[in-house]
C-alpha cells in the first residue's frame, strides 16, 4: 500500500532589513515568495520580531498579497501608514510582542489562512506596537510542504 507524506522543504529566509526600526502603524513588504515550480500543499511562514518600547496591545500583523503571474498582486498596502485598503490584504495572523526588546517568534500556515497556496505571494507586516521596532533582530522565513506518495 502506498504511503502519503508531506515532507518539509528547506527553511528559506527573506531579506527583512525593511523591518529594522519600522515605525508604528506602518506597513512593509518582507519580500516575495515564489513557489510556482514546487506547487506545495502548504507554506509555513515563520516571523521573528524584536519590539522597541511598546504599549499595550502590541503585535505585528502579518498579511499576504497573492499573485498568479508574479506581476499582478492582490490589492493592499505594502508600505506607509495608510490603512484604507488593509481589508483587501489576506490576513495571515498576529505575532504578539508582549515584552520590550525581547525577540518573539511565531509560525503561520498560508493554506490555513488563505484556503489555498498561491504560486507567488508577498509577506506584508504592519507594526502595531505604538513605537518603532528595534533596529535589528527580525526575520521572515518560510518552509514548503510538498505531498509525496511512496
Amino acid at each position: 500500500m502506498a504511503t502519503y507524506t508531506e515532507p518539509a522543504g528547506s527553511r528559506t529566509s527573506l531579506t527583512t532589513t525593511a523591518l529594522n526600526s519600522l515605525a508604528s502603524n506602518t506597513y512593509v513588504s518582507a519580500g516575495t515568495i515564489d513557489v510556482s515550480s514546487t506547487d506545495p500543499i502548504d507554506v509555513i511562514i515563520e516571523v521573528e520580531a524584536t519590539p522597541g518600547t511598546i504599549t499595550a496591545p502590541s503585535f505585528l500583523n502579518v498579511f499576504a498579497q497573492s499573485s498568479f503571474d508574479n506581476s499582478n498582486f492582490s490589492t493592499g498596502p505594502t508600505s506607509g501608514s495608510t490603512a484604507t485598503d488593509e481589508p483587501v490584504l489576506h490576513f495571515i495572523g498576529s505575532l504578539p510582542l508582549p515584552t520590550n526588546s525581547t525577540l518573539q517568534r511565531k509560525s503561520f500556515s498560508v493554506k490555513a489562512a488563505l484556503g489555498f497556496v498561491p504560486p507567488y505571494f508577498k509577506v506584508i507586516c504592519r507594526n502595531v506596537t505604538g513605537a518603532a521596532l528595534a533596529a535589528s533582530g527580525h526575520a521572515v522565513n518560510y518552509t514548503t510542504y510538498i505531498g509525496s506518495i511512496a
